[in-house]
Formats: structure tokens, sequence, C-alpha cells
């Protein structure tokens, strides 16, 4: 048996969670993140010197987790075997976190892999996982989760916070505020996760005056309404809203945003999403 600090969790689509450790005499000994690919695609123009950039995106990017498997004989180690395929093989994709960096999450999927054996009761094994997204996304929401360094969904360092400041995305009440991003992304409900609610008694007028992104309702919301913006779609107690809209949408960008909402008495305002790593 080995003394093995390293932990890795394997988080289902539907919640459920396993750890390395609780498959018998498996250990984890390294986690090696490949990091960001990017891709940036390149236009020429007949006549014309150099190439017009058309931007970057991030790729697949590739995650290796090298494994010891340690049995009691080799008929455990065969079962030792069964049991990490049957953990780690899925149909669907799922997050992964490690001991190293628990309060980031990638989604993958896995690679076929082969065991090398040592003895007829050990031997090793290195996966490779695809995190398709190509980037990786806190474990917690800020609509699900408060920002508590004592939460075991959120990590001390590494994540971009601002310690010395309350960081407050649900129930905010007023017209003038600021959402912190403490990701390196910036999120956008285009391609990523965000949820903004809002309450009040009037016509709001939602604006981030850091980007410029304006979000407009131009009918009035009554007590006990909620105008939500989920994703690209805005919705009023659950019922598409658009057409009664200007079609805006808020982006994040890391760091502070100063959002107003206006056009409300009692404004209440609430901003869930996940921060997104590089």
């Amino acid at each position: 048996m080995i003394d093995c600090m390293e932990e890795l969790t394997i988080t289902k689509l539907d919640g459920t969670k396993q750890t390395v450790s609780e498959i018998n005499g498996a250990y984890l000994l390294d986690v090696i993140d490949s990091g960001p690919q990017p891709s940036t695609t390149y236009e020429q123009i007949a006549g014309s010197d150099g190439n017009i950039d058309n931007g970057t995106t991030f790729g697949t990017r590739n995650i290796t987790a090298k494994f010891y498997l340690d049995a009691k004989d080799y008929i455990d180690y065969t079962l030792a075997q069964k049991e990490t395929w049957q953990a780690l093989f899925d149909y669907d994709p799922y997050y992964i976190t490690w001991s190293r960096m628990p309060g980031i999450r990638f989604l993958v999927h896995i690679k076929p892999f082969e065991f090398s054996s040592i003895s007829q009761m050990s031997g090793t094994f290195d996966i490779d996982f695809e995190a398709f997204k190509g980037f990786g996304e806190s474990v917690g929401r800020t609509d699900e989760d408060s920002i508590d360094m004592d939460s075991e969904v959120w990590q001390m360092v590494g994540q971009g916070f601002v310690l010395d400041k309350d960081l407050v995305y649900t129930n905010i009440p007023g017209n003038s505020f600021k959402i912190f991003n403490a990701g390196d992304i910036t999120i956008d409900p285009r391609k990523h996760d965000l949820t903004i609610s809002i309450q009040g008694i009037g016509t709001p007028t939602l604006k981030n005056l850091t980007t410029g992104d304006l979000f407009t309702y131009n009918k009035s919301l009554s007590a006990g309404d909620v105008l939500t913006i989920d994703g690209v779609y805005p919705l009023l107690n659950g019922a598409h809203c658009g057409r009664d809209t200007n079609h805006g949408l808020l982006t994040l960008l890391p760091g502070w945003n100063q959002i107003s909402l206006t056009g409300l008495n009692n404004p209440v305002s609430t901003f869930g999403f996940r921060f997104l790593y590089k």
C-alpha cells in the first residue's frame, strides 16, 4: 500500500459522486492538465499582405490522471480492474475535480486506456480525459452557494476572489450595485450559463455600465412578478416574453461589473452563474 494525498472525484450529471479511493486498491498519483488549447483562424485576401485575424477559440484540452492499482492477490486485482471500468466509463460526460483544485471542475469524456501490470497483484494506468468545452468552471454557482471559503465548493486561492470584499449575488436590493466575475473568461449568455431574475414594480431597464450592454422590458411589472433572463430567453413568471423586450443581453467581464437597474420601485435582483477559467 502507498500513502497518497491526491484524490480525484467524479460527479455524474445526476449529481452522484465517486472518488478514486472508493475503488478498492486504486490510488491517484498525479493529474496533468495540458492547459488551454487556443486555435486561431485566419483569412487570406488575394492581393493583400498577411492575413485577416478571424479570432481565437479554445479547443478540447487533455487532462491526464495517473493511477496505481494495488490488490491483495491476482483475483482482487482482476476485480479491481473491472470496478475501475465500471466507475470511469459512461455514455454521458461527467465532471472531474481533483484535490489540488477542488473548486474548479471540468466536463469530460474519457478515452480508452490499458493497465500496465507490475505484478499479478499490482499495476498502473493512465487515463486521458477530454475536457471538450476547453475551459473549467467553478463547482459552486453564485445563486446556489454563498461565497464561503469554508465551503467545499470554493477554494481560498486560484479562483480569483477578492477576499476583502463582500460578494453578493442573490436578493440584491437597489438600483445600483456591482457584480464580481471571479473567473478569467467573460460570461456570455449566448454561450454560457447565466440567469438573472428581477422583481419590483414598474418598467425595468437593466444595464451593465462596464460593458454598455442594455436590457429593457417594455411592459410594467406588478408586485409578485418575476422577470427572468435565462440565457438568451426572457421569461415573465416562467412564460416567454421576448417580444416585450429590446432583445438585449448582459455579459459580465472578468472582475467588477457596475450594474444599474432603473424604472422599478423596490427593485431586487439575483445573478446566477459559474465562474469560468482558462
